[in-house]
């Protein structure tokens, strides 16, 4: 999808084997005017390579990125645009997902709702390619926080609709790198600090919340209910 003059990009990382067709035309919808949208539909990348890709190719300042497994309410890219042109000093901006999942804005910087300034992200290096599959996000919202001149921010009103559980599931080992490369957010963002918090997140890295995830969300399948 092309404009003359693109305010912001949206990059959406896919693979031949997935069906991009449903977020492509939530994009289509948009009731933001000047957008352009970039599909990286290429097996032989990685996510972060895709994503890289498509913020190279980008035309626009600002770069929003989403999932091929989401969808985009109408205002998504118009509540982007708004936020940007309030905050001069924003570089990253994460928002709200809920549906088969939910995220509030803990600086995870959950990649199917995420926007940023496309020279920054740049400058900083992109997205790396040694995260991708697990927290390759995190890592990249860190490192903006981090090196990017400027701030980074979370608005609720930037929603994103995400109807599946993630596909992602834990990769023990970058989580242990990512630990080690970044102790001081690790302990922050990533550590509970309550008994239930630590409860919950042992649950998680048992696989208690997949599992139950997976029944909640097939068992009306199996019963052909509407989500």
């Amino acid at each position: 999808m092309e404009h003359p003059e693109p305010t912001v990009s949206v990059v959406v990382p896919t693979i031949p084997a997935n069906d991009h067709d449903a977020v492509v035309d939530c994009l289509r919808e948009q009731t933001a005017a000047a957008y352009e949208v970039l599909v990286v539909d290429d097996a032989t990348l990685d996510i972060c390579e895709a994503r890289n890709t498509g913020i190279l190719g980008a035309r626009g300042d600002v770069v929003a990125l989403t999932d091929d497994d989401c969808r985009p309410p109408r205002d998504w890219l118009a509540h982007v645009e708004a936020a940007f042109d309030r905050d001069p000093d924003l570089v990253c901006l994460e928002g709200a997902v809920h549906g088969g999942r939910t995220y509030d804005g803990e600086r995870r910087y959950v990649g199917c709702n995420l926007a940023f300034d496309r020279e920054a992200a740049i400058a900083v290096g992109g997205f790396r390619p040694a995260f991708a599959g697990w927290r390759d996000d995190t890592e990249f919202g860190w490192r903006m926080e981090r090196d990017a001149d400027g701030r980074c921010a979370y608005r609720d009103d930037v929603r994103m609709h995400h109807p599946e559980p993630p596909r992602a599931t834990l990769d023990e080992a970058l989580e242990a790198r990512l630990r080690r490369e970044y102790p001081d957010r690790y302990e922050a963002v990533l550590v509970p600090d309550t008994l239930r918090g630590r409860v919950n997140d042992w649950l998680w890295r048992k696989g208690v919340w997949n599992l139950v995830d997976r029944v909640r969300y097939d068992l009306p399948n199996a019963v052909g209910l509407d989500r």
